[in-house]
């Protein structure tokens, strides 16, 4: 590659990375903040623990199929939008509140252990049963976790609508999530 076109290419990545690391929103005269990207916790900070509280008095499960016109599988107030083409064609999925302390989701396309979508889906869990226990100036988050240990293993960013008790974020695959505080 000529030195001239190198530069160029290199210049345009870093431009591009720059951009993507500082992608916040301020919501003006909401007092709402949506990250696109995920925050970084601050050091000396012990980081998010998954938001405990009461557990769901039984599983709660939906399931629903799917196709290119899109369409929403939800749980009182817990609900996952699936956009018009981010499925190639009818895919059942299924959307579980387990009986668990842990404020989770558990979101399926079939019996397949992992699902990416051709365009992003948006994501509401709703958080309700925690309110009252929650610090009002500290938002919570959205994480997509490992079911089985429960370990966080990414933060998805998201907004904290606070006052309706619900996180909201897109993603494209489904997995486990849940709110920590």
């Amino acid at each position: 590659m000529r030195p001239a076109l190198f530069r160029l290419f290199a210049a345009t990545c870093f431009a591009t990375l720059v951009a993507s690391a500082c992608a916040t929103e301020q919501l003006s005269g909401t007092g709402l903040v949506a990250t696109i990207d995920p925050p970084v916790p601050a050091l000396g900070s012990a980081g998010p623990a998954l938001l405990r509280c009461e557990p769901v008095a039984s599983p709660q499960t939906v399931t629903g199929v799917i196709g290119v016109l899109g369409g929403t599988l939800r749980l009182g107030n817990t609900m996952v939008v699936i956009p018009e083409n981010a499925v190639p064609g009818p895919t059942t999925f299924t959307l579980t509140v387990p009986q668990s302390p842990i404020v989770e989701i558990s979101v399926r396309a079939g019996t397949a252990e992992h699902y990416v979508f051709r365009r992003p889906v948006s994501v509401t869990i709703d958080y309700s049963r925690c309110a009252a226990s929650l610090d009002p100036a500290r938002p919570v988050t959205a994480w997509h976790i490992d079911e089985g240990s429960k370990r966080l293993l990414e933060n998805m960013g998201g907004l904290d609508l606070r006052a309706a008790n619900r996180i909201t974020f897109l993603t494209g695959h489904l997995s486990g999530y849940a709110v920590a505080d």
